[in-house]
């Protein structure tokens, strides 16, 4: 029963690994999502954003996730034609005893395609960190004896794309473009079987009601090419660039609710509720999400900036 237990966390955590974390809130850790998101508002000369997700409250070893970003745009004195981003992504994702952490730089250059339409390519260039907590297990039982306690893959490199005009936004990140496996610096966790390749794509527009509400509308669709993708479809209206409220359903497994509003001047909070659907709903169908950043930009916020070369600034 102990070897049937060991072999289900290593599964598991294994197979969890393999995607894209998942956050509701992934309009707000767009960088998370894509290299290519970052720096996409040109007069933004620095953000910061971190935040943190635990699912199923209640239920032991519960997947948990965290993250903090941070990015710096060099922009031309006189040209929006074409300007430049860097930053770092540091990210864990947790889930029971399996624990996986992202080390990454990024370089994102966002390029005027035509005067409405913003081209942006970026990539994470950094190591996985794989780690099991072995002293969780019998240790005697060659399931573990055979796993490494932690493993440095390296290098780890995600590619992104991104397109972008002030109503319209769709990008989509590669990952395991260059980590194949559980196997690096320190030997192997898990079977030696290839990790798939995964994608993450998300699609969205923006409705204008009024002076002060903006509807945004978008998709995410996420998973390995060789699979059924894992959809969540969301809506956000900001209002007055100070609060915003919206809902998410990811397939037949969450409903979701989204407050984020303005704090001070320049920090922006998001806070998220899932709510199980599933048939976790009779046991711990409870999941909080919360992220924070310091920018001037806030959620949906649109503007059109006067310069030699006409480029929407879009905060999607």
């Amino acid at each position: 029963m102990k070897k049937l237990f060991t072999y289900f966390f290593i599964v598991v955590g294994v197979c969890k690994a393999q995607q894209f974390p998942q956050y509701t809130q992934f309009l707000f850790n767009k960088i998370g999502y894509n290299p290519a998101a970052s720096g996409t508002v040109a007069r933004v000369p620095f953000e910061l954003v971190f935040g943190g997700r635990t699912q199923w409250l209640g239920i032991s070893n519960n997947p948990k996730s965290a993250f903090i970003s941070a990015n710096y745009n060099f922009v031309p004195k006189r040209s929006y034609k074409r300007w430049h981003n860097v930053g770092v992504y540091l990210a864990q994702d947790q889930n029971g005893v399996y624990k996986q952490n992202d080390y990454w730089l990024s370089y994102t250059i966002h390029m005027l395609a035509s005067a409405r339409w913003l081209l942006s390519a970026g990539v994470f260039v950094g190591a996985k960190q794989y780690s099991l907590e072995k002293s969780r297990f019998d240790l005697n039982d060659p399931a573990v004896s055979s796993s490494a306690g932690s493993v440095w893959a390296i290098p780890d490199v995600v590619p992104g794309i991104r397109l972008t005009n002030r109503k319209f936004f769709w990008d989509m990140a590669i990952q395991h473009a260059s980590v194949w496996s559980r196997r690096g610096i320190g030997g192997t966790i898990g079977t030696p079987s290839r990790i798939a390749l995964n994608y993450n794509s998300s699609i969205g527009t923006k409705l204008k009601i009024n002076d002060f509400d903006n509807l945004v509308f978008s998709v995410n669709a996420k998973g390995a090419f060789t699979s059924i993708p894992n959809l969540e479809l969301n809506v956000m209206n900001y209002y007055n660039k100070r609060l915003a409220l919206g809902m998410s359903l990811r397939m037949n497994n969450f409903i979701c609710g989204i407050v984020q509003f303005r704090l001070l001047h320049n920090w922006n909070v998001g806070f998220a509720y899932d709510l199980s659907i599933n048939k976790l709903l009779k046991t711990n169908p409870n999941t909080v999400e919360v992220m924070v950043s310091f920018s001037p930009v806030f959620g949906g916020e649109v503007i059109q900036k006067a310069t030699k070369y006409s480029v929407s600034e879009c905060a999607f």
